[in-house]
């Protein structure tokens, strides 16, 4: 469905400027221009410190994507067992699924609050949003507590929002190409390059029965990344820039960005047929998301040192096929090549009854993730409102 909404599009489109997007270097960083913030001397952003803190961040979810089903099959089931249960996975899914439910209303608020306040103040936030959702259910005791803390976590998660917006700060002199060069980078390495540590090392961590131990070290590695927020990151944005903007209704409503997908234009947008395959691909990879952990330990049996490398798989191809692929195919061909790949791996791994099968199947869907730092590019280049948080964050 994804690869034939960038179809059409690219189909009856007028040739258009914009929509024949090519990946270009990536941006050249800005020249080191003392700025004064808490009373020290720091150079001027680039957008490595957005990778910094979306790796740290993603890094304590691939700490604790392997154990957490464990975690709540042992608070669940009512022997204690570890091992996941039909109860025990309707419980995750139902907490996870509150948890995207309140991202979807908070963090377009949150964004664009960081066009006003600064993003090092919001990455700050969600760390500790992240840090008290980890402690609370590595302590819990009763269900409720795993809804909490989801509730904690959906309500202050913007990490990889602000962060995005952060890229678009530092590189928005470089222009459009270079710009969604960093935006597919940035992608890539803080997200696949932080799953090929957290997995192995939460794997190594979680031997001998202690699934808790984890998410103790994922949480010590948020606050971390929000003292580095507090105190050492520069801010991206100007006084003069947070002073020129303000929170819009419209920012707030998770609805809003809708109106900027020319809904109200004839014929095909390539930025609305883009935003439209960027979210069937995001649903597909929240799905497999969710269910790997429980489907390999219900299928399989396996646990979390069985899993792990499967997942530092997944992390390796995250943050190296994109940047080897995408500069070679372009933009759209990857976008209509990997949405399809992509939908053929999920097959394969639906249907797959062997763990050789499972691993070959998820192989096939790590070459279809060129989508998204594709889609992603593809979306920076035509939203010209790109460095607004709210935007970004929607």
């Amino acid at each position: 469905l994804a690869c034939l909404a960038v179809t059409a599009a690219g189909r009856l489109a007028p040739p258009p400027t914009k929509g024949s997007i090519t990946l270009k270097t990536a941006a050249p960083r800005k020249a080191a221009v003392p700025i004064s913030r808490g009373g020290l001397t720091k150079t001027s952003p680039s957008y490595s410190w957005a990778i910094l803190h979306n790796w740290l961040y993603f890094l304590s979810l691939g700490l604790c994507i392997p154990v957490l089903p464990r975690v709540i099959a042992a608070t669940v089931n009512e022997d204690g067992s570890p091992r996941v249960t039909t109860r025990s996975a309707r419980v995750g899914g139902d907490v996870e699924g509150l948890d995207k439910l309140l991202t979807f209303f908070f963090v377009g608020t949150l964004g664009a609050l960081s066009d006003v306040v600064g993003r090092t103040p919001l990455i700050a936030l969600s760390a500790l949003g992240y840090l008290a959702t980890i402690l609370v259910q590595a302590r819990a005791t009763r269900v409720a507590h795993f809804f909490v803390a989801d509730a904690v976590d959906g309500m202050t998660s913007c990490m990889n929002a602000v962060c995005g917006a952060y890229v678009a700060d530092a590189t928005a002199a470089a222009g459009g190409g270079a710009q969604a060069a960093a935006l597919g980078l940035f992608q890539g390495l803080s997200t696949g390059g932080a799953f090929c540590v957290g997995f192995p090392v939460s794997g190594l961590l979680s031997k001998g029965g202690r699934s808790r131990r984890p998410m103790y070290v994922a949480a010590a590695l948020q606050a971390l990344n929000a003292f580095f927020a507090l105190f050492v990151t520069p801010e991206s944005t100007t006084p003069k820039e947070r002073k020129a903007k303000q929170v819009k209704r419209a920012d707030c409503n998770p609805f809003g960005s809708l109106a900027k997908l020319d809904f109200d234009r004839r014929g095909p947008s390539l930025l609305r047929a883009a935003a439209l395959a960027f979210g069937l691909v995001w649903l597909g990879n929240l799905a497999l998301n969710a269910t790997f952990v429980n489907f390999v330990n219900a299928r399989f049996g396996w646990g979390p040192q069985q899993s792990g490398p499967l997942l530092v798989l997944v992390g390796l191809m995250l943050a190296v096929v994109p940047r080897l692929v995408v500069p070679r195919l372009g933009v759209e061909t990857a976008i209509k090549a990997g949405c399809l790949v992509y939908a053929l791996g999920f097959v394969l791994a639906g249907t797959a009854r062997s763990g050789r099968a499972f691993v070959a199947s998820i192989a096939v869907c790590g070459l279809g993730c060129v989508a998204v730092p594709a889609l992603t590019a593809c979306l920076a280049d035509e939203n010209s409102d790109v460095r607004r948080g709210g935007s970004w964050a929607r």
